[in-house]
């Protein structure tokens, strides 16, 4: 067996600059692409996580690979590191803009054990209970997955668990039940905390009323992430290419071709890994696939250590609370408090059809 090179055995070269500004107008249920080359958004992910990674370069001229991986985010590059090390593999990374410039380097920054915001409960009243146990074993599974793909890259790892924060008084019957069944039926390691113990140990949240405390939860650095992932896949021997959108796509003879501003890649396999970004136009597959969710975080200066001790921060572990726009926040490495929420998607604040333009 040949030996994989590790993360610094290979030189990385330099990232390709970008070719146009980043643009917040863009939606992509709307515009035909998200562009070429685009910078990164200024997100504190990317401001802190130091110079971007050497890239491949863009497609230049026609090629022709096995495995062509459209997306340069955490799944785009994940996947082009299992097929190298379990398959033997090098797959061809397609990406729009810059390297990881979507979801990847804009999210939350936690790993939970879960998927998705229905409780495992729910799961059964909808799937029954062998479709939750799976399901839940997967979640199981990705984590250690996770925690296997993040052991040798510097991602600013929180580990310690996932605090779930009853904002409310009659919500904690609620977790107590949940907590039964997680623990009983699932053979996942929780534990209830009254309002007391929260504060007076964990976070200081003058609204929690008690917590579900799980073991599995690992708070990261987005950019950081980003970044080592494609380290390792360049590692590994597959190629990432910026500022190569995928302008067209035809399939035919058994193979696909990937049209894009340099150059057409022929390619035997391809892997749509997009995300929240993918243009309607990308491929009759995925349009009409996106429900686009605002999301918001922001970050706090970095606080002294009296502000820590006077916010009641005794944990690095990140919360969310239990309202219906979640809350989720946690204390970072630099004694940064990120702080974020997500908005409704029912649109019962929207404007009526008859109201005039503002």
């Amino acid at each position: 067996m040949d030996t994989q090179p590790t993360l610094n055995s290979i030189d990385t070269g330099r990232a390709t600059e970008a070719q146009g500004p980043y643009d917040p107008q863009y939606d992509p249920l709307v515009d035909a692409s998200p562009g070429t080359g685009r910078d990164y958004a200024a997100t504190y992910w990317i401001g802190t996580a130091g110079e971007p990674p050497g890239d491949d370069g863009p497609i230049e001229h026609d090629i022709e690979v096995d495995v062509a991986i459209i997306g340069s985010g955490y799944t785009g590059l994940t996947a082009a590191i299992f097929l190298a090390q379990e398959h033997g593999i090098k797959a061809t990374v397609l990406e729009a803009n810059r390297s990881a410039w979507g979801c990847s380097t804009r999210n939350g920054g936690q790993a939970q054990c879960a998927s998705g915001r229905l409780k495992r409960s729910q799961w059964i009243e909808r799937w029954g209970l062998d479709v939750a146990l799976k399901m839940h074993q997967e979640c199981v599974d990705g984590m250690e997955t996770f925690k296997s793909l993040i052991s040798d890259i510097e991602c600013e790892a929180q580990p310690g668990g996932h605090l779930y924060i009853a904002h409310r008084d009659r919500i904690m019957p609620v977790l107590e039940k949940e907590a039964r069944l997680l623990r009983d039926t699932f053979n996942y390691d929780v534990k209830m905390m009254d309002a007391q113990t929260v504060r007076s140990k964990w976070i200081n949240d003058h609204e929690a009323c008690g917590a579900m405390q799980e073991s599995e939860g690992i708070g990261i650095h987005a950019g950081k992430l980003a970044f080592g992932y494609l380290k390792k896949a360049r590692a590994l021997g597959a190629r990432v290419h910026p500022s190569s959108p995928v302008q067209g796509w035809e399939t035919r003879g058994g193979f696909h071709y990937l049209k894009t501003p340099g150059g057409t890649v022929r390619a035997r396999a391809v892997g749509v890994a997009t995300g929240g970004y993918t243009s309607n136009g990308l491929h009759r597959e995925v349009k009409n696939r996106i429900l686009p969710i605002l999301s918001n975080s922001i970050v706090t200066r970095p606080l002294t250590q009296a502000e820590v001790e006077e916010a009641g921060f005794h944990s690095t572990q990140f919360a969310t609370d239990t309202r219906v726009l979640r809350h989720y926040y946690r204390l970072m490495p630099d004694n940064r408090v990120q702080i974020g929420s997500r908005s409704a998607i029912t649109g019962r604040d929207a404007p009526e059809k008859n109201m005039s333009s503002c």
